[in-house]
């Protein structure tokens, strides 16, 4: 039988939350055996799954006076009984720098950006306050036996708070920098409260950095571009400015630029002015004044192959994702920074006189029947498409659809359909989503 005659442990990192003596389990500890606990250390034995006596600092001699247990399992014919049990050894000192970092994006709700995925990192520092609960906590209850998996549990609960916190504090990403020391205190108060469960107390929380996508980014960088930085309107409007401005060079992206403020602007046409007139108004959606003097010659020959072309013509010029089948397209739109649209285009359609039809679609959601009447009331109010219900995969689905006559349908009209459809099914879909 293995026993024990001195035990202790010495930290050589420094870095040491807990350590158990033997490493690999229990041992037959003899009765008058040396115990010596280093400076920085309290030393806990652990038998049949919880902590039994602490001891502090020094040499101790192992008795019956400071190890009551010993009292009952003393037996004839031994003086001396062994006993099967451990030592844990906990450090007492403070433990900095410790590090932390989301594995997963946190997404939240921002004011300017609408839903967005961040990612945030940093340290924070601890100890132990409560030897006996943290062996009872972490060790009786979660197995855990060695520093390593005490850290990584405790960064689990540290990203687990904030990224609540982050979720509910409704605070801006574009001010989120100059709040770092707020959200590191009310981060502290939070998940300090979680730490005590454990004998623990966090005594430091610094938030280093706290990140958004590349796409947010950019749009930053597009904000900052402009002379006056107010809020997403100035964005959007300036974004439609530039749409317009390009419209003389007569190029495909130049004709989808106004064929977007065309078509939002026949939807809202008094949302620009109203916007110019009230600063202190929501964000709007681009308008254009006016819509274009020109459109482009009408298809010859094969109406359908011409009208591809064209597809294939704004989509290259508008950095659109297209994704051709033998019958139906799929045009990827981005509707900003998060937020991208599917466009499906059918081209095997024909009405009752026999002529072919284009026809533009994008699904909402799922289709509620209790939703029927007040749907019929919205396509009085919109441009290029209706609601409809259509069966995609055997399921009824609410979509925006416009058609056009292959044979008329011309490169400005079937811009202003695509991103008028992609844009008003993205509309829907979040308010679908929120209700």
């Amino acid at each position: 039988m293995f026993r024990l005659e001195v035990i202790d442990f010495i930290d050589q990192s420094g870095s040491a939350v807990v350590a158990r003596v033997p490493s690999g389990g229990t041992a037959a500890i003899q009765m008058g055996a040396q115990l010596i606990v280093q400076q920085n250390q309290e030393a806990i034995f652990f038998r049949d799954g919880r902590a039994m006596d602490v001891f502090g600092p020094g040499r101790h001699t192992l008795t019956t006076a400071n190890i009551p247990i010993l009292t009952s399992i003393l037996t004839i014919p031994w003086q001396k009984s062994p006993f099967q049990a451990c030592v844990y050894f906990v450090g007492k000192q403070r433990f900095v720098d410790q590090r932390w970092g989301t594995r997963h994006p946190i997404t939240m709700k921002d004011p300017d950006f609408g839903m967005v995925r961040l990612r945030g990192f940093g340290k924070f520092s601890f100890r132990v306050v409560d030897s006996s609960l943290l062996i009872n906590e972490l060790v009786g209850t979660q197995g855990m036996v060695s520093t390593t998996q005490v850290t990584d549990y405790l960064r689990d609960v540290m990203v687990s708070g904030l990224s609540d916190l982050l979720a509910s504090s409704n605070i801006g990403l574009l001010q989120m920098s100059s709040k770092f020391d707020e959200i590191g205190a009310a981060g502290r108060v939070k998940i300090g409260e979680e730490f005590k469960k454990f004998g623990l107390e966090l005594t430091d929380l610094v938030i280093s950095n706290i990140s958004a996508p590349d796409e947010v980014q950019k749009a930053i960088d597009a904000r900052s571009s402009m002379s006056a930085v107010g809020d997403l309107r100035s964005y959007t409007l300036y974004q439609a400015a530039n749409g317009l401005g390009k419209a003389g060079d007569g190029s495909a992206g130049s004709m989808a630029a106004v064929g977007m403020g065309a078509s939002v602007g026949m939807m809202l046409p008094s949302m620009l002015q109203q916007a110019l007139q009230n600063p202190a108004a929501q964000p709007v959606a681009p308008t254009a004044s006016a819509a274009p003097t020109a459109a482009a010659t009408a298809p010859t020959g094969d109406s359908i192959a011409t009208v591809k072309q064209m597809i294939q013509s704004v989509a290259k010029q508008s950095a659109w994702q297209v994704t051709e089948g033998d019958f139906e397209w799929k045009i990827g739109i981005s509707m900003g920074p998060l937020r991208r649209q599917v466009v499906h285009v059918d081209f095997s359609s024909v009405d009752e006189a026999g002529h072919r039809i284009v026809s533009i679609w994008a699904t909402c959601g799922q289709f509620d029947t209790n939703h029927a009447l007040a749907l019929l009331r919205y396509n009085a109010q919109i441009v290029h498409g209706a609601f409809a219900v259509q069966t995609v995969d055997g399921a009824n689905v609410l979509v925006i659809r416009g058609n056009l006559l292959a044979d008329t349908a011309d490169l400005l009209e079937i811009t202003r359909t695509i991103t008028a459809v992609a844009w008003q099914s993205n509309q829907a879909e979040q308010q679908f989503a929120s209700n």
